[in-house]
């Protein structure tokens, strides 16, 4: 029998090149998309969220549940990219890897590869539907692992028009 995975893009963080974006929390706007997801969210479910705060939070004001009672876990983490600067040149790197077109920026990033599988382990510990908060890059990459987004430029479209939250609902 097939489980429901909705997966929720976290909601809009203040962001600051101070600031580690793992700490980053949500902005008064996205405090109050991520209380609008609410009644988008199906019942029964688990709740997961990555272990990033923008991500938890996003879980916590969508839900109306504290952090405590939701299953945080590293592996619904953004990709890992070591020493990644916050510039001016972030997006146009970002998509590059999305789209499956590494090059020397990516040298110590995580693979795409790596990363679905990553987070379909994460999913593996849960028997039934899931509800998880996470990020536009691996969302994005999983999706592309299960075939639900082709690779290549229809990634990087999917991944460029994800909103600031954003909900998808697959079947596992």
């Amino acid at each position: 029998m097939p489980r429901r995975v909705t997966l929720i893009r976290h909601a809009a963080p203040m962001t600051s090149a101070d600031v580690d974006p793992a700490e980053w929390r949500l902005s008064p706007a996205g405090r109050r998309a991520a209380t609008a997801l609410g009644p988008r969210i199906p019942e029964p479910a688990a709740l997961a969220s990555s272990t990033e705060l923008k991500a938890v939070e996003t879980l916590s004001f969508a839900t109306g549940r504290a952090a405590a009672e939701l299953h945080l876990d590293r592996r619904f983490g953004e990709v890992v990219r070591p020493g990644e600067p916050y510039d001016d040149d972030h997006r146009s790197r970002r998509l590059a890897w999305v789209e499956g077109r590494p090059d020397d920026r990516h040298r110590t990033w995580e693979s795409l590869a790596q990363a679905a599988a990553r987070f379909q382990a994460g999913l593996d510990d849960f028997d039934g539907d899931v509800v998880v908060a996470t990020h536009g890059m691996v969302l994005t990459a999983w999706l592309v692992s299960r075939g639900v987004v082709r690779p290549g430029a229809e990634a990087g479209d999917f991944w460029t028009r994800l909103a600031f939250p954003d909900l998808i609902n697959t079947d596992l």
